[in-house]
């Protein structure tokens, strides 16, 4: 079964990933774009430092494996 989808990240024109949170939002899967909607077991959002060196932190999804920053998550209605 898919789970919702709350949010889409793409980083190109034809690959992304559809994004569904856990309910207190520690947790993410994500829902592969193919055939068969594949999706991930839970993946843990850290906090990790800015790439920016500007000191501040960011939410990403599974940084050292699908690294999704949450910043770039578009909302789903």
């Amino acid at each position: 079964m898919i789970p919702k989808i709350h949010g889409y990240y793409q980083w190109s024109n034809a690959c992304g990933y559809g994004v569904h949170l856990s309910e207190d939002g520690e947790q993410a899967k994500l829902i592969m774009n193919d055939e068969d909607c594949t999706v991930t077991s839970w993946l843990d959002v850290e906090w990790i430092m800015s790439e920016d060196d500007d000191g501040e932190y960011v939410p990403v999804i599974d940084p050292n494996g699908y690294n999704v920053p949450l910043n770039l998550v578009l909302r789903a209605d």
